[in-house]
């Protein structure tokens, strides 16, 4: 007789009581986020489309009687302890240190004028770091959701993704979104986040619980060096329209019609680059439209649209990535198919064709690069939550 393989809480709980010695007060699931569209326009302060998924950092907690905070990080082997308040960089280099991310979270809520306590924690987790899924924010807002309930306080949404972003960036001296965390923590199961970047005023669309997403890992890394310089490029086209659009802030201000009136001025590579920026924002919007209508179609065509224009207008693809985008959209079962973070190519598969769609892709891949891909299956789910039995 089978015996059922125990969930990641369950998992959780029992390695906290092993360690410490008694049962956890809480434990925290905090997602890895996605963005579907608009995901290269954050400098823009644009529109994206994103959601957060099933792999996760998962926090189990207990008070203390102290300001000792002692982490048991169970993916890296290793306990390590700080104490309240004082705070400072255990590494020596920036970011160096898996402990400076609590540390950094504890920082940022003192900085805010929290009182925190100190705490037992096992830390662990199923979400690949350094592959563009958030895992960093994922750890600071597994803390941030600890500390709430411990402490007794409460952070919306945003104030949540101010916190996470200033303890990436002012403590660990990493560069970090505002947009990640805040996805991270608004995200609900079986839906979509659209969210404005610049008023970060957010709606939550739904999606059918029939659709799975896949991420396919093309091997390729080379991507975010790319899209840094993708961002310089946008900011020299705005500064050349800025002379005629005295009004505009960045590319999410020209419309459509004022780019095809205006982008003679540009160089061509600038006018392109701009091209791919403006219509991407039509996109996000067109998709809004399509998620309320229950229209998977629609959005499957804005996501291959996307795809194109990154390929062909801002040159942000690669060979590999297109051939398991163009396999993806012939396939039967595919709803919708984009490029997304760290060269994974992000698909929407309906729930019966995801071994049909997969078997695909690992055939095309093998046949014109000799290996099979990575991929992970999975939902759209809630974003940082406590989790219950």
């Amino acid at each position: 007789m089978s015996t059922k393989e125990p969930s990641k809480y369950e998992q959780v709980q029992h390695i906290f009581r092993e360690l410490v010695g008694r049962k956890p007060a809480l434990t925290v699931r905090a997602p890895g986020v996605v963005k579907l569209l608009g995901s290269e326009l954050a400098s823009s302060a644009g529109w994206l489309l994103g959601g957060t998924i099933e792999p996760a950092i998962w926090l189990a907690t207990a008070p203390t009687t102290d300001k000792r905070v002692t982490i048991h990080a169970l993916n890296m082997g290793e306990t390590a302890a700080f104490q309240l308040p004082h705070l400072e960089l255990f590494a020596s280099s920036v970011g160096g240190n898996w402990i400076n991310y609590p540390m950094a979270t504890a920082w940022a809520l003192q900085k805010a004028g929290q009182q925190l306590i100190g705490m037992d924690a096992v830390l662990v987790s199923d979400l690949p770091h350094g592959v563009g899924l958030g895992a960093s924010a994922a750890v600071v807002l597994a803390f941030v959701r600890a500390w709430e309930t411990l402490a007794g306080f409460t952070l919306d949404s945003l104030s949540q993704a101010h916190l996470a972003q200033k303890a990436e960036t002012e403590y660990v001296g990493i560069p970090a979104s505002l947009t990640t965390p805040f996805i991270a923590a608004a995200s609900r199961t079986n839906h979509l986040v659209w969210l404005d970047g610049r008023t970060f005023t957010h709606e939550l669309l739904p999606l059918p619980p029939n659709v799975s997403f896949v991420l396919v890992d093309s091997g390729e890394r080379e991507l975010t060096a790319v899209l840094r310089e993708r961002d310089r490029e946008c900011g020299e086209a705005t500064a050349v329209l800025r002379q005629y659009l005295p009004h505009i802030q960045t590319l999410r201000d020209v419309s459509p019609d004022e780019l095809d009136l205006l982008g003679h001025h540009l160089p061509e590579t600038l006018r392109r680059r701009a091209a791919h920026v403006v219509s991407e924002y039509a996109r996000v919007q067109s998709a809004t439209t399509a998620l309320r209508a229950g229209d998977l179609a629609a959005l499957g065509r804005l996501l291959r649209q996307s795809h194109l224009s990154l390929r062909d207008n801002y040159e942000a693809s690669n060979p590999a990535l297109d051939l398991l985008a163009a396999t993806a959209w012939a396939a039967p079962g595919c709803l919708g198919a984009r490029l997304g973070s760290s060269g994974f190519l992000q698909v929407l598969v309906a729930n019966e064709a995801v071994p049909q769609v997969i078997g695909a892709l690992n055939e095309a891949f093998v046949e014109g690069y000799g290996r099979t891909p990575p991929s992970l299956v999975t939902k759209f789910t809630n974003g940082v939550e406590t989790v219950a039995n």
